[in-house]
């Protein structure tokens, strides 16, 4: 009995000094790069739901200027979105798309538990569809949409970055 309440009082120690572990700091570029993403006010807020909600026609037409600006070289877009964690640490996504090209930033420097890191991702492909769980597949899956009148369903865009997608 005493060894099972020393256990278990060494593993709530040691899981407490954990959690005060210290934060490593951005490096300089990270900081003035996440700091530059924060504070340019050409950003539109849209939502992060994955279900519909009272701003998603709002969200979806900004989706849509979006991939106009993809597809038509000289306009111009961009998206943030702001997503929390399990824990409620805010992760911040940027979306730029301009003169034909679109880049994907991920700020995850306030995430407590997570990397604490601002990634930038040229994006190669960008699309328009919905993103849903594909309960036959047992995973979430994109599929691209062929007309913007889809209703009762969350419109998102895709980034493809090599490998990975990114959902927006």
């Amino acid at each position: 009995m005493k060894k099972a309440f020393l256990l278990i009082f060494c593993l709530l120690f040691i899981q407490s000094i954990w959690a005060q572990r210290i934060k490593e700091p951005l490096s300089a570029d990270e900081q003035k790069l996440s700091d530059e993403l924060k504070n340019d006010q050409e950003y539109i807020q849209v939502g992060c739901e994955r279900r519909p909600t009272s701003n998603s026609d709002r969200d979806t037409s900004y989706r849509l200027k979006a991939i106009q600006a993809f597809t038509k070289a000289g306009e111009k877009s961009k998206l943030k979105k702001t997503c929390g964690t399990v824990e409620g640490d805010p992760i911040y996504s940027y979306l730029t798309v301009e003169k034909g090209k679109a880049q994907f930033f991920i700020d995850t420097s306030q995430d407590y538990f997570g990397p604490r890191r601002v990634y930038a991702y040229p994006c190669s492909q960008l699309d328009i569809g919905i993103y849903f769980n594909d309960l036959k597949a047992g995973k979430m899956v994109f599929q691209k949409m062929e007309n913007s009148e889809e209703k009762d369903r969350q419109i998102v865009l895709r980034c493809l970055v090599d490998s990975k997608e990114f959902i927006f």
